[in-house]
């Protein structure tokens, strides 16, 4: 095949998914815990060999592990946080040093979950990334209309009656891939 064409073919794949992903979920909001959670299907569609189960294994089992960790460590950070609030006078610029160390982890966890998933994604033959494709496309859409249902008719995000609130995730998001 000439590099032209290659050229030409990954510029249109590239495209018709960026352009199918128009009106879909923000990519930057995807959590990786929902795409786990439909996992198994995709497994099962893919069609593994043997060297690829494995490394499907290996890879969900990094990756759950990284969530599981991300979790109790969120959950500690938010119960010191919510003890220390407690406490009178205290100084909540104290605070942001711990917030802020969550956020450059969760980076990192990212950047380490996404190369799992790349890597796994390079050990699948042309078929397989077409199906892994179309699968993350149709989760983004489901995503993206559960997202829609729960919004006003006017599209808009529904608003904050008053307060700070909390965020359920922590500092930095969920499992956002």
């Amino acid at each position: 095949m000439h590099p032209i064409n290659l050229r030409n073919i990954v510029f249109s794949a590239c495209f018709t998914l960026f352009a199918s992903l128009a009106h879909a979920t923000p990519v930057m909001e995807v959590r990786l815990e929902s795409l786990l959670a439909k996992a198994g299907e995709l497994k099962k569609d893919l069609n593994l060999n043997a060297n690829q189960q494995l490394l499907w294994q290996q890879t969900e089992s990094k990756l759950s592990s990284m969530l599981h960790q991300r979790d109790v460590r969120r959950n500690r950070m938010q119960t010191e946080l919510e003890l220390r609030l407690e406490q009178n006078n205290i100084e909540m610029r104290d605070l942001n040093p711990h917030i802020e160390q969550e956020e450059q982890t969760t980076v990192q966890e990212n950047k380490q979950m996404r190369e799992l998933v790349l890597t796994m994604n390079d050990a699948l033959d042309d078929k397989q990334r077409q199906a892994l494709q179309m699968f993350i496309n149709a989760s983004l859409r489901t995503t993206a209309d559960a997202g829609k249902a729960r919004r006003p008719d006017n599209g808009e995000a529904p608003q904050r009656k008053s307060g700070m609130g909390r965020q359920r995730e922590g500092a930095g998001g969920g499992g956002k891939f």
